[in-house]
């Protein structure tokens, strides 16, 4: 193994202990830890399972992982073909991939379908996170996730369209030539020593070779730079051309913006110039056609980064499945700062977006939140940091699900209210059961001592009232001098997989709804995301605060249309003050003139 892209893995007895449709799993934090850690030196993840789609997608939402998989093929087809899928939907070779399975005949079956695939039991994942095969290189930002999220997107949108030219027409293609070269040689570089698959001329040159050919006038070189309806690609291609034969010296491209014809279209755009391939590529060239759905266009990296002076930035609060409503988000003309719930160093997932604990960062003092971190290993060091409060943002977008799921519990000593678990998990179970839970999750830290000191100390009152959050949310208005615009909760019954909750949340939603819109309809600038206009039981999945990838797309552009309105209404806001202030100015000035008539009348007449 050189260089490993893309790892598929099974998922029990592999990604897990145990198997998810018999006996249930444990799962192995060093597993969930390192896809974490993968995915930040842009190798990607995938899964090819043997299980119930729905079912494994709950426990990995669970888990906190699902959205570091792409492409994943978890049903009871084989294998071998299902790994093929996901090789070609990530446009990868399998000579850069690796597959890890407990069965030796799934591992000879994969191999069988998918030439040159590396394949490895789950013994060798502990030499992953030390191979050289698995380097990679630094990308916190995960943006190589994000632009595999992208081609997923792409792929199930495409199942829409009778035929791939239908599809492309309507994908709103963008193009860009890059001239100014210097500040992205790295990328260029990048390109022309990595890229295989469309390189046509397969020539690798070092960092100083480059910059001699950069600077020679017997040579037109120039990037491009593409972009989507589902997202940007950033600099995916280079051509560096020899005028004088007017032939190609450099033609490549990356393997991100395959399928979109942007090959053909630069070679039309140069007018077919010679060009001698080397090797194979995954792309055939013609000297006749001219896409016509890529539209070229400037530069828009200039207007990015404008963004602040003519877009408007918003803030996005709220649980974790919100990340699949900012994903839409981020394709308009939006700044989109998020700030989520997240899971901490113990495994545990922490109630950031809860009202309380957006209160308590402004409320408590650093003594009393430091002992609070010590005291729960369900927060964290981060969980009253919070940008809520600021002025960095144009409109707040604030999703109150977690208030209306989690229960509260208040100290008996100093009253302070921490929110934790939901439905009464904690107080039906007795200190056995709740530890078997944690240590099921892995949940580090929540054990028998934990259990006697929270139990003891703390009281039980249930989940935020109607007039508790009221009163909360008018503490949050009054400190956010920003429009808001609050997501409410779906108002229908949660599927047949969540028995235990069937019904009852339901009717949980439907009385903080009505809650919220009594606050909303007293309060100016105060608006809702009304999810209910377009969520029925069929677009739930496995929980009524976790919907189809289409519901958050629907939200994206509601959230967006709010905003527009918005902004209309505050523009006709400033007019009104603006005309309103000249009346008074001219009424103030007419009256100044109207007094000093009078005293000089009043004056002559002594």
């Amino acid at each position: 193994m050189e260089s490993i892209k893309l790892i598929i893995w099974d998922l029990d007895e592999t990604f897990w202990k145990g198997t998810l449709s018999e006996e249930g799993i444990i799962p192995i934090n060093e597993n969930i830890q390192l896809i974490k850690h993968l995915s930040s030196r842009g190798i990607i993840n995938s899964i090819a399972s043997k299980n119930e789609f729905e079912t494994a997608k709950a426990k990995l939402l669970e888990l906190g992982v699902w959205d570091y998989f792409v492409f994943p093929q978890i049903n009871w087809n084989p294998k071998g073909k299902n790994v093929k899928q996901i090789i070609s939907s990530a446009q990868l070779r399998p000579a850069n991939v690796l597959f890890l399975d407990d069965n030796h005949l799934n591992l000879a079956e994969v191999e069988f379908y998918n030439q040159g695939i590396f394949t490895k039991e789950p013994d060798f994942i502990p030499e992953i996170s030390k191979h050289k095969a698995f380097t990679g290189k630094d990308d916190t930002a995960l943006t190589r996730l994000q632009q595999y999220k992208i081609l997923e997107e792409k792929e199930k949108e495409k199942e829409h369209f009778s035929d791939n030219i239908h599809f492309l027409e309507s994908s709103d293609i963008h193009l860009a030539i890059i001239e100014n070269l210097e500040p992205i040689i790295d990328r260029i570089h990048e390109l022309i020593n990595r890229t295989n698959q469309i390189n046509y001329t397969k020539k690798r040159i070092d960092k100083n070779e480059l910059e001699v050919l950069l600077k020679d006038s017997d040579y037109e070189c120039k990037a491009v730079k593409v972009k989507d309806r589902f997202g940007e690609y950033g600099i995916v291609g280079f051509y560096a051309l020899l005028k004088r034969k007017n032939q190609l010296e450099h033609f490549l491209f990356s393997c991100r913006s395959m399928n979109i014809g942007l090959e053909q279209y630069m070679y039309a755009k140069l007018n077919f110039p010679e060009l001698q391939r080397v090797g194979d590529v995954t792309v055939e060239l013609n000297s006749k056609d001219h896409p016509h759905w890529i539209k070229e266009v400037n530069d828009w990296t200039n207007d990015n980064q404008n963004k602040g002076s003519s877009s408007t930035k918003i803030f996005l609060k709220g649980a974790c499945d919100l990340r699949q409503m900012a994903h839409y988000l981020s394709y308009k003309d939006l700044e989109v700062d998020t700030e989520y719930n997240n899971v901490n160093q113990n495994n545990h997932p922490i109630p950031k977006a809860h009202t309380e604990i957006l209160l308590q960062s402004e409320s408590l003092d650093e003594e009393s939140k430091s002992e609070l971190i010590a005291s729960f290993p369900f927060l964290d060091q981060q969980v009253f940091d919070t940008d809520v409060f600021s002025s960095n943002y144009d409109i707040l977008v604030y999703s109150l699900l977690v208030d209306y799921t989690m229960d509260l519990y208040q100290s008996k000593s100093s009253g302070i209210k921490i929110p934790y678990e939901s439905y009464s998990d904690f107080v039906n179970e007795s200190k056995a059961e709740f530890v078997a839970r944690c240590k099921k999750h892995e949940f580090k830290n929540m054990n028998e001592v934990f259990y006697d000191f929270f139990s003891t100390e703390y009281d039980f009152i249930g989940q935020i009232t109607e007039n508790q959050l009221i009163k909360n949310l008018k503490t949050i208005r009054k400190k956010v001098k920003k429009p808001i615009i609050f997501i409410n909760g779906a108002e229908v019954d949660t599927p047949a997989a969540n028995k235990s909750e069937y019904g009852k949340a339901r009717i949980r939603h439907e009385k903080m709804n009505n809650a919220l819109e009594q606050f909303c309809n007293s309060h100016k600038d105060t608006y809702i995301l009304d999810v209910r206009e377009f969520i029925s039981e069929t677009d739930i999945n496995h929980s009524i605060r976790h919907y189809k990838r289409s519901v958050y797309e629907n939200m994206a552009n509601e959230l967006i249309s709010t905003i527009e309105n918005i902004k209309e209404q505050k523009l006709e806001r400033n007019e009104f003050e603006y005309q309103f202030k000249r009346s008074l100015k001219i009424l103030r000035s007419t009256f100044k003139e109207f007094a000093k008539n009078i005293l000089l009348r009043a004056s002559s007449l002594f």
